[in-house]
């Protein structure tokens, strides 16, 4: 039976998170009896001891384990030979700033397995941290939301709204917001800016049902993205709540040809064929909480020229501020040309420039895009994935998993998990790697 190691994060000195929270490591230690090694951590969320408590050995060095399980990517120094390695990769889409890490785990002769491959028969992802980072990403939406209004002259209850980092947890910033949702309720919102509407793309999503959670939490009304532009071009008045828009692919774009009908299966084969639309609504929203997944062949849905034209229309825009959760640098949204972290998680965007500079202060569109979302609700956040994870720490743990065991009782999710195997690119895999990779050596392992 392998030994699981539990690293460190420290790819941000933000990352609090862990894959296992100690009282799951109790229970698999208990009833599996699989050793677990924990690397010592000043930062994690939970502290060594409590490891310690439940028969985890803590150590600097995981040297001893052969599975390695982590939640961010690992720098290229830290691999090491050999070691079956689960985490986070980002190199599925070829990153180029992943590719050193990936050829590193191959020359290393490594197995890679990645949480975002691991997914259900659908196609769906089984363990991932998007629901906390909806959650996340609307708390700092509202924060920073009110925070902008009131750098403009709009003092509104959101103005008093602590980001998700300043809490911690998501009990206490809910609770926050549900204050400021009275006060809505009871004293409205300026005039001159309500309806204030947050569109949330990616409807249906973990991401959405997320921000979602947030924001049903103030007096909200849902408005159908198709009615957004005629709704507020109606509203007179202060309004007692906010509105939110959902908007899933199908609202986001539109065909090329006006004579040809959108539906998701031709969307999803011929995106060519589509182009964006969502730049028609942008001057009804006052802020987007972006969080719809996007690949590099499909239309980008936020445009920097749309966006320039609402800010050169004249009278100060209502757009105010994108949270951009894809963090998709240069993707689906134009505006988003660096990523931040929650020390420094806002820039304001230039349309017309394309420059920015750090901060809520200035003319343009406000923009935060910090990476690690989730690490801003740590103790939320890892106990909701390590309760996902653990069923499959006894399969993680067996002896061949090193070379992706054929038996049909191994976990389907975890089979196709797997990105290389003792230093190969799997086949499905190896093809569409093969270029990003040339870039940082040739590669010198075939397919399997």
């Amino acid at each position: 039976m392998s030994i699981i190691g539990i690293r460190r994060e420290d790819k941000s000195a933000w990352e609090r998170r862990t894959p296992l929270v100690p009282e799951d490591v109790a229970r698999i230690v208990s009833e599996s009896g699989i050793a677990i090694q924990v690397q010592a951590s000043p930062n994690r969320c939970f502290p060594d001891d409590a490891y310690r408590e439940v028969g985890a050995i803590v150590t600097d060095d995981l040297s001893g384990a052969d599975v390695i399980i982590g939640v961010k990517e690992i720098p290229p120094d830290l691999l090491r030979s050999g070691k079956t390695y689960l985490f986070f990769s980002h190199t599925m889409k070829g990153q180029p700033y992943n590719m050193p890490m990936l050829r590193r785990i191959l020359d290393l002769g490594c197995t890679l397995l990645d949480y975002e491959l691991m997914t259900d028969d659908e196609g769906i992802r089984t363990i991932a941290f998007g629901r906390h980072a909806g959650l996340a990403g609307a708390i700092d939406t509202l924060s920073a939301l009110g925070r902008r209004l009131a750098g403009r002259g709009h003092v509104t209850p959101l103005g008093d709204l602590s980001r998700a980092l300043e809490h911690g947890e998501v009990a206490p910033a809910l609770a926050e917001i549900e204050a400021a949702g009275r006060r809505i309720a009871e004293e409205g919102l300026p005039e001159e800016i309500s309806p204030v509407t947050i569109a949330v793309t990616g409807e249906g999503g973990k991401v959405w049902g997320g921000a979602l959670e947030v924001l049903d939490a103030l007096p909200a009304r849902r408005v159908p993205a198709s009615e957004v532009a005629s709704r507020v071009r109606a509203h007179r008045g202060r309004a007692h709540e906010i509105w939110s828009v959902s908007y899933g692919p199908g609202d986001l774009v539109e065909p090329v040809d006006p004579g040809h009908a959108y539906t998701w299966e031709d969307y999803a084969h011929h995106p060519e064929k589509y182009r964006a639309r969502f730049g028609a609504d942008l001057p009804f929203l006052t802020a987007i909480i972006h969080g719809i997944f996007w690949a590099e062949n499909y239309p980008r849905f936020i445009l920097r020229e749309d966006v320039r034209r609402v800010f050169a229309a004249g009278a100060p825009p209502k757009l105010q501020l994108v949270t951009d959760i894809t963090c998709d640098l240069m993707g689906s949204n134009e505006c988003l040309t660096r990523l931040t972290e929650p020390g420094n998680p806002i820039y304001v965007y230039d349309p017309g420039t394309g420059e920015t500079r750090d901060g809520l202060e200035g003319e343009g569109l406000a923009v935060q895009a910090v990476e690690i979302l989730p690490a801003e609700i740590p103790v939320d956040a890892s106990r909701h994935f390590s309760e996902i994870l653990t069923p499959l720490i006894p399969h993680l743990a067996r002896e061949d998993v090193a070379d992706r065991p054929d038996d049909p009782a191994f976990p389907a999710s975890v089979r196709r998990s797997y990105l290389a195997v003792r230093g190969r690119l799997l086949d499905e895999w190896s093809e569409r790697l093969r270029e990003p990779l040339r870039r940082y050596g040739e590669v010198a392992t075939t397919g399997i």
